[in-house]
């Protein structure tokens, strides 16, 4: 029976996958070698896939060294392995290349592969596609080249959390190809077999819940480009400009067009209703295995069946969906030892669970999940920083960190150990928001000349806000603008509070 959830998974790479790019020096000519490789087949097999795929054949390094910008735009690369290229006369030779290399294979395509893999955020599938034989030598060759603490090698390939270097041998149409190595029979594709191979081992890379759902989100996006564009008129132009010639900071008309752009994409996304119905079972299916596990010192028999049916309950509580799904009844007791450990029902492969609850979190809280930072970020609502080892929340309402003009004070509550409501600063870090109203802390800050906010400084490679006074403040994070709304909300309602000298009977019964 086909696993439903890798089914799904390839449908939606599938949808994904737009263009192909191949670099072969021999695509466009006449060859009976090994490294043959026909551009017309090629190409043919593609479109009859619906994949967009483009074939350059280069002659010279100057063409090599010029397709780094298309390759990054790729979604798929497939390389050959030998790149016959003659050096120019006047081309200056690495001084790191081996001396007396006369047959340099592979020397142009590892460093296309290197120059790809330095953008260490981009997802990409790479193909080395070759006539040559000893592919275990090649993939032990590409890796030398990348960095060993982020890739592990396999069978063939070579494996990152964001990339992959498959090598593949070009297909002979002969019973004789690698008789002498049986074992790289099934490395050999053909070109018919290609476009397979790529959603295959995209999907592979792709396949979890939220990955699909963000790859289905990034098509639906692409598919509605002409809508987007149709909302976000040059007709609007005149309206722009005249919203931002009045502002006295016009950093905030581009934060303006961001959230417009951004509650665009969501209702984009709300209208074309991405149907994930079926993907929570066939993740289970894909994912669990049965057996007994204790959780929390709760003995409960994890199962396929019992996950879907639990799902599938409309009871509210988590008792009484366990209940519902196991015939078996669940114990206030035990429904508060499982409720803030549910991630071990879903555990599989050895996944470290508390990472994943932590990561989860960061996605909920974080307002910057795209790090390192690429603007300087202001000082506002929800920005948090470090003083020598302590840790503080900016509870400054936006309003009143923008168009400053003097010195201003800044209002922040201190992060402490204990208390309600946990704010995961990073990955290593858990702290609570005092929310005393005595325990608030007041900063002075004044914008650099001519400027409206108080906007961090870099230094080596952090954030940092000056005071008035010289203190350095750390820039660690800004929270998204609900989470820190929240936070000075229960500040607030602390500062409410009615103390009365009342008679001490009708306090004491008040509690009962």
């Amino acid at each position: 029976m086909a696993d439903r959830f890798i089914e799904q998974s390839k449908e939606i790479a599938n949808n994904f996958i737009q263009n192909i790019v191949f670099i072969d020096d021999k695509a466009y000519k006449t060859d009976i070698t090994n490294n043959a490789f026909s551009a017309l087949d090629v190409s043919n097999v593609f479109a009859q896939s619906g994949k967009i795929c483009a074939i350059y054949a280069p002659k010279s390094i100057s063409d090599v060294n010029s397709y780094n910008t298309i390759l990054n735009k790729a979604d798929v690369i497939i390389l050959d392995w030998y790149l016959d290229i003659k050096k120019e006369e006047n081309q200056v030779e690495d001084p790191d290349a081996d001396a007396d290399n006369d047959d340099p294979r592979g020397e142009f395509t590892l460093k296309l592969i290197s120059d790809l893999l330095s953008q260490t955020e981009m997802l990409k599938l790479l193909i080395v596609y070759t006539g040559e034989t000893d592919l275990f030598e090649i993939t032990n060759s590409i890796y030398q080249k990348v960095d060993q603490h982020s890739f592990h090698k396999g069978d063939c390939v070579i494996q990152s959390l964001n990339s992959k270097i498959l090598v593949r041998a070009k297909s002979q149409n002969s019973e004789t190809q690698f008789a002498h190595n049986p074992e790289l029979k099934d490395k050999i594709v053909s070109y018919e077999s290609l476009p397979t191979l790529i959603v295959e081992e995209f999907a592979d890379m792709t396949n979890g819940l939220l990955s699909n759902f963000a790859l289905s989100s990034i098509s639906t996006i692409r598919n509605n480009t002409s809508r987007m564009l149709s909302v976000f008129s040059p007709k609007l132009d005149p309206a722009y400009l005249g919203h931002k010639i009045l502002l006295e900071n016009t950093f905030e008309s581009k934060q303006l067009l961001i959230k417009l752009f951004g509650e665009a994409i969501s209702e984009l996304l709300e209208t074309t209703d991405i149907d994930t119905k079926d993907w929570v079972d066939n993740w289970i299916e894909n994912r669990i295995t049965d057996e007994t596990i204790s959780i929390n010192g709760v003995s409960i028999g994890k199962s396929k069946d019992l996950l879907k049916k639990m799902f599938g309950s409309e009871q509210p509580q988590l008792k009484d969906k366990y209940t519902e799904a196991s015939g078996k009844a669940m114990s206030n007791k035990d429904e508060k030892k499982l409720q803030s450990h549910t991630i071990e029902l879903f555990a599989y492969d050895g996944i470290d669970v508390n990472k994943s609850n932590v990561d989860f979190a960061i996605l909920t809280h974080h307002k910057n999940i795209f790090q390192p930072a690429i603007e300087a970020p202001i000082l506002t609502l929800g920005t948090v920083i470090k003083f020598v080892d302590k840790y503080y929340v900016c509870i400054q309402q936006r309003c009143d960190s923008l168009r400053i003009k003097e010195e201003r004070r800044f209002l922040f509550l201190p992060l402490e150990e204990k208390g309600e409501y946990p704010l995961f600063v990073n990955n290593e870090l858990k702290l609570f928001t005092n929310k005393s109203s005595f325990a608030i802390k007041t900063v002075k800050f004044k914008p650099k000349e001519g400027a409206t906010i108080i906007q961090a400084l870099k230094k080596e490679d952090k954030y940092v806000f000056y005071s008035s006074y010289g203190e350095t403040y750390e820039w660690v994070v800004d929270l998204k603008e609900m989470q820190a709304q929240r936070i000075l909300n229960s500040y607030c309602a602390q500062l409410s509070r009615v103390g009365l000298n009342e008679f001490e009977w009708l306090r004491l019964i008040a509690k009962q």
